[in-house]
């Protein structure tokens, strides 16, 4: 079976996915990103487009697409990727695209090209609405979209429980039976990680490196961005310093309230509690997730990858309440409101301070993932549903 694996964006996870699906021995798969349109790629957009507009044209016209600003945007992405000769030398049997927009839109007229069958795979911006960003979220004409394509394809995968709801809520019922869940996976990146420090985390933790054995450590992830829940995080720690005099807050990643974070540090004199990592490599990731105590991903949106490694490290996660999140409250972390600085800051100390509490949610945070995220189980379901509808057979309505 030959499989186009179109992706929107260069995502760890989507990325690690195409990767174990390569190593199935009956696939042969072309891992794509849709390449990025500006100034200094349209040029060239443009060309790719009027030397493939009969097959563009073609496309656009057996899809029946709606009249949306977004359409030439999409057609000349479509001339980009058609010029390339690694996805244009091959006859696919079966185009997996991953977020409904615009790889999904993309998928389905390469599908009237290449006549083959088409998955669409929700991840969050495509189906979700954040009223605290108003660039995020299926709104307006994106809403249109996310609708067209999920009744164009053939079968759409949704990765949460939230996301099959919200897909049948936009859909007409017709569509409803080919929307199937599926939980995300990663691979176990808690095998073979090395005991010291890496040479960059000594050079960024310099000033504290004699603490961090005797300390329980607290680690933030993946970014500093308003809807990451930073602020709140800075605000726990000012409050459990005050009562708790071992632990150390870690902050990987990096956005536009870096400048906010320091100044907060700064002025509450927390410059030997909290430490500002930016961003890491992965080995050295893998190396703060085994030392830490407790893991906060406060992603409004939901919680997301840095969930699933801390599941993976046997880590309590703490995050924001969400329809989207993987989290269980009480069993494996615990879930706040956004904006609650003050639980957050009571439920890190109800970790740190109780080793029975955190021996129980690091057991359940392990089974979690073990049970349900491990990318090797998704792999299996998705062949499975990849065959059943290459001999036109109907899948079950959730592989859970």
């Amino acid at each position: 079976m030959k499989v186009l694996f179109l992706t929107s964006v260069g995502h760890p996870q989507v990325r690690l996915e195409a990767e174990y699906l390569g190593r199935e021995t009956d696939l042969t798969l072309t891992y794509v990103v849709v390449p990025t349109l500006n100034r200094k790629t349209f040029l060239h957009a443009l060309k790719c487009f009027i030397k493939h507009l009969p097959q563009v044209s073609l496309a656009l016209i057996k899809v029946r697409v709606p009249l949306l600003p977004q359409v030439l945007y999409y057609s000349l992405l479509l001339g980009i990727i058609l010029e390339d000769r690694k996805v244009n030398r091959k006859k696919y049997d079966l185009i997996y695209a991953h977020w409904l927009y615009p790889a999904g839109f993309l998928g389905l007229m390469l599908s009237k090209i290449w006549k083959c069958k088409v998955i669409s795979v929700i991840w969050g911006y495509d189906i979700q609405v954040v009223h605290e960003a108003k660039d995020y979220g299926v709104r307006g004409t994106n809403r249109i979209i996310s609708r067209f394509v999920i009744e164009k394809s053939d079968l759409v995968i949704a990765n949460h429980k939230v996301h099959k709801v919200l897909a049948q809520r936009i859909s007409t019922s017709k569509a409803h039976n080919k929307i199937l869940y599926i939980s995300p996976g990663i691979p176990d990146i808690s095998l073979i990680v090395q005991e010291d420090l890496t040479i960059e985390l000594k050079e960024r933790l310099r000033s504290i490196p004699d603490k961090l054995e005797e300390s329980k450590i607290v680690l933030y992830a993946p970014s500093l961005r308003p809807l990451y829940g930073i602020r709140e995080f800075v605000r726990a720690a000012q409050i459990v310093s005050n009562s708790v005099k071992d632990c150390i807050f870690i902050i990987v990643g990096d956005g536009e309230l870096k400048e906010e974070v320091v100044r907060f540090i700064r002025e509450n004199k927390l410059e030997d509690r909290v430490v500002l990592m930016g961003k890491v490599g992965h080995e050295s990731m893998r190396v703060l997730y085994k030392l830490s105590t407790l893991v906060c991903d406060l992603a409004y949106p939901g919680t997301g990858t840095t969930t699933l490694e801390a599941l993976c490290f046997g880590k309590p996660v703490i995050g924001i309440r969400s329809p989207k999140s993987i989290i269980e409250h009480g069993k494996n972390g615990f879930l706040i409101e956004k904006g609650d600085y003050k639980s957050l800051a009571n439920y890190i100390m109800a970790i740190v301070k109780d080793p029975g509490l955190r021996k129980s949610l690091s057991i359940n945070a392990r089974r979690t993932f073990v049970e349900r995220f491990n990318i090797e189980r998704r792999v299996i379901k998705l062949l499975k549903i990849f065959k059943l509808l290459m001999n036109n057979k109907p899948g079950p309505h959730s592989h859970e």
